[in-house]
């Protein structure tokens, strides 16, 4: 198993003295989901949304309630979704629940040990097809990209130093993007080494989710301001 330190990459590729481009967002929707912690889009184009309190929600593209699921989790902070699951991260408790898509109903559940502080754990999950891996992301002290197989088994691990948090990823035109809550910026990443490519600054309070639209668009939940937000899909700076 392999660890990599990412503490030179920034300024290895000139990123660290690059200027941030600050995205704008083009509308936003107010959510009736409360604490909304993350969100992804199915390959069929549904949206899964997961609230802190321990819900698993699936909505339209503007977050509107279609279904919710019958169980009640506890510190849910990420979510993925394939052709046949829902993948629910709680990340106090380390677990990951694998919810049938069809009924919304529990059909799995795999513990993941991890030794940090009780919430500072993963907070952070996606399938990257690069590596055919699932990424699980801690949110910090320290950030690390934990590559799981289709057994969930450990397979590799990086250690970011990119910011001061870690708050969701996601997989997109080929690269790794993941997003910041506490420096408000979302990254593009290289999909092998992790390496940063560009940033961008959000002008959003408490971003804590992030996935990519079947139209292009950037969307972004507010956990504060309950609120789902849109941007273009953002050049390189």
């Amino acid at each position: 198993m392999r660890t990599f330190l990412l503490a030179s990459c920034l300024l290895s590729t000139g990123i660290a003295g690059a200027q941030k481009t600050r995205l704008v967002p083009t509308q936003h929707y107010d959510l009736s989901i409360p604490e909304p912690s993350d969100i992804c889009v199915a390959p069929d184009g549904v949206y899964y949304i997961v609230s802190d309190q321990g819900f698993l929600f699936e909505t339209q593209a503007d977050g509107t309630i279609i279904r919710k699921a019958d169980y009640r989790g506890m510190d849910d902070e990420a979510v993925f979704a394939d052709d046949r699951f829902v993948y629910v991260v709680e990340e106090s408790l380390r677990k990951l629940r694998l919810f049938d898509r069809a009924t919304l109903t529990l059909q799995r559940t795999v513990t993941l040990p991890y030794a940090g502080g009780r919430n500072k754990g993963y907070e952070s999950l996606t399938y990257n097809p690069t590596t055919q891996k699932f990424l699980l992301i801690t949110e910090k002290d320290p950030t690390v990209v934990f590559e799981v197989d289709r057994d969930f088994k450990v397979t590799n691990e990086t250690t970011l130093k990119l910011a001061r948090d870690i708050s969701a990823a996601t997989f997109h035109d080929g690269f790794v993007w993941v997003l910041s809550d506490e420096d408000r910026t979302v990254f593009k990443l290289d999909p092998v080494t992790y390496r940063p490519l560009a940033q961008w600054v959000l002008p959003v309070l408490n971003p804590e989710g992030l996935t990519f639209s079947t139209d292009n668009t950037l969307r972004i939940l507010s956990d504060d301001r309950r609120r789902l937000y849109v941007f273009d899909l953002p050049l390189a700076p």
